[in-house]
């Protein structure tokens, strides 16, 4: 039942990413994805081949509506590569067999460093694989500007869900 709900939040957050937070621009600076919360909040105890799987394919839907061809593809497998890692690190071993991550598994300031890291590694890779480096101190604009309007919304939506 828990995997349905978590669906449907996927489903929703998506649209709202696609139909509303796409056509969010300032200057050009700020792209925020609010779809990577549901890859970030996923549960910890899949295996980590299915959450590979599930990284791209979230990424290759939002290529798909983006016009990006493989961007999102490879920053949200990226982004599945490392959070095995990251939750390793900043999760307690009794606290590793919930079915998501949020805050109540962690502590406003670790999942502050653990959404931050993710957010920003995922950042990098989706404005340098744009970019090219063609303009290198836009491009870290970009990175810095999006990833800390994403961060306010990620954090906004976990502590909202939280209440």
């Amino acid at each position: 039942m828990k995997w349905i709900k978590q669906f449907i939040q996927f489903v929703v957050i998506f649209l709202l990413q696609i139909l509303l937070i796409n056509n969010l621009h300032i200057s050009g600076l700020c792209h925020p994805y609010l779809y990577i919360v549901c890859l970030l909040m996923m549960p910890v105890t899949l295996p980590n081949w299915a959450e590979l799987i599930i990284g791209a394919l979230a990424g290759m839907m939002m290529d798909a509506f983006s016009n990006s061809p493989g961007v999102h593809m490879a920053a949200c497998t990226l982004l599945m590569f490392i959070r095995p890692y990251m939750i390793k690190r900043m999760v307690a071993e009794s606290e590793r067999l919930t079915d998501e991550i949020d805050l109540s598994v962690m502590s406003n300031m670790t999942f502050a460093i653990y959404s931050a890291v993710l957010i920003l590694i995922h950042h990098v890779m989706v404005f340098v694989l744009t970019n090219w480096f063609h303009n290198l101190l836009f491009t870290l604009g970009q990175i810095l500007v999006s990833s800390t309007i994403t961060f306010g919304l990620v954090f906004g939506y976990v502590f909202m869900r939280k209440k």
